[in-house]
């Protein structure tokens, strides 16, 4: 007798919001705490998010009957990330552009600094060029998508190997 395939929404949206928890919770630790960078966050951040996707495609190998395709656990690890993605992107916006605008005005002086220390005989017109170029990538627009593509291939390797470990040969 064959058993029917579960849904992978449900799943996707439970672990998938759970990531997304954890990295705004993480933004929001550094605004507070008035961290740039820090490593000790970063580091737990990236257990507890490779946690909560071997989770996820564990929940659904046990929902399928224990079976799972190396397929499903990317399947099931990218809505995770989807989900995760969106929802972090959504908040990186309201984060970097009304909650804590001047990190993006903070990135930008960084690079123009690095800039002047590494070629200090820049011409203006070629310091204009290079800030206007490095202005694309630094704003809340593209903060936000690439939290998405982030997720994505985080979701993506994370899932990947998860499935390698996981699979079940039936």
């Amino acid at each position: 007798m064959e058993h029917k395939t579960p849904s992978i929404k449900p799943i996707a949206y439970t672990y998938g919001l759970y990531s997304a928890l954890l990295s705004i919770t993480g933004l929001i630790i550094m605004y507070v705490a008035n961290m740039d960078k820090n490593w000790t966050l970063s580091i737990i951040s990236l257990v507890i998010s490779v946690l909560i996707f071997v989770y996820g495609i564990k929940a659904f190998k046990n929902a399928n009957a224990n079976v799972l395709s190396i397929g499903q656990a990317i399947k099931v690890g990218l809505a995770i990330a989807v989900i995760a993605g969106v929802i972090t992107a959504i908040y990186s916006y309201v984060h970097y552009e009304f909650v804590y605008p001047e990190f993006i005005e903070m990135q930008r002086e960084t690079a123009y600094n690095q800039m002047m220390e590494s070629n200090p005989n820049m011409t203006e017109e070629q310091v204009d060029q290079a800030m206007g170029i490095s202005n694309i990538f630094m704003n809340s627009t593209f903060f936000s998508l690439s939290s998405i593509l982030g997720s994505l291939i985080f979701g993506l390797i994370v899932s990947l190997i998860a499935g390698l470990i996981m699979r079940s040969d039936h």
